[in-house]
C-alpha cells in the first residue's frame, strides 16, 4: 500500500502521523482558507479540510489524501494565530482561567470514498499572571500557533485539564484517523 498524502505543511501533523506509524508523504494544498459562515462550526471545519484535500487528490486520484484544519475558539469566536507579541499576550490573557475548544476538521479522499469528520477537545487553562505570560512570550513559541500557545511545548504549563483527544489539540486526531484509514485499506 502506498503512503497516504498529507495535504498540509504542518510539522505537527507530520510528527503525529509519524508517531502513529502511518506511512505518508506531504504535498501541501495552496488554497485560500475561507470558512462558510452559514454552516455550523463543525461542518465549516470539515468543508475546509475537504477543500485542502481536493486539489491534491485531483493530482493523485489513485492515492489516499488527507486534508485537515484546526481552530481554537472561545465564546463562539475563532482565535487565530497572533500577528505580533501584543496580540499573543491579549489572546493568552483572554484564555487565562477559562475553558476553550480546539476543533479539527479532517477529510480523507480515496478513489471510492469521501470521509469527513470533526473532533473537538476542551482545554482548561490555569489562571495566568502577567509574568507567566511574558515569560512564555519571550520563548517565541506562540508564533504561528492558533491560540498563541503550543500544548506540545512549553504551553503545556498553562493546562489545568483537557477533555478529549490530546493529538487533536496538537493538530490531528490520529486515533480516529488511523481507524478510518484501516477501513479504507480494507475496501
Amino acid at each position: 500500500m502506498e503512503p497516504v498524502i498529507l495535504a498540509s505543511r504542518s510539522p505537527r501533523r507530520s510528527e503525529l502521523l509519524a508517531l502513529a506509524g502511518i506511512p505518508f508523504e506531504c504535498e501541501p494544498a495552496d488554497i485560500e482558507e475561507v470558512m462558510n459562515e452559514d454552516l455550523p462550526m463543525d461542518e465549516r471545519m470539515a468543508e475546509l479540510a475537504y477543500h485542502k484535500a481536493l486539489p491534491v487528490f485531483e493530482k493523485h486520484p489513485e492515492r489516499i489524501v488527507i486534508g485537515a484544519d484546526t481552530i481554537v475558539y472561545i465564546d463562539d469566536q475563532v482565535i487565530g494565530k497572533a500577528h505580533d507579541r501584543q496580540e499573543a499576550k491579549d489572546i493568552l490573557s483572554h484564555l487565562s482561567g477559562r475553558t476553550h475548544q480546539v476543533m479539527t476538521g479532517v477529510c480523507v479522499l480515496s478513489k471510492d470514498r469521501k470521509e469527513t469528520f470533526t473532533v473537538t477537545s476542551d482545554v482548561c487553562f490555569y489562571d495566568l499572571n502577567e509574568a507567566e505570560i511574558e515569560e512564555y512570550l519571550d520563548l517565541n513559541e506562540w508564533q504561528g500557533k492558533a491560540g498563541a500557545y503550543a500544548i506540545q511545548g512549553c504551553g503545556c504549563r498553562f493546562i489545568k485539564e483537557i477533555h478529549g483527544d490530546y493529538s487533536n489539540i496538537v493538530g490531528l486526531p490520529v486515533a480516529k484517523l488511523s481507524r478510518l484509514l484501516k477501513t479504507l485499506k480494507n475496501d
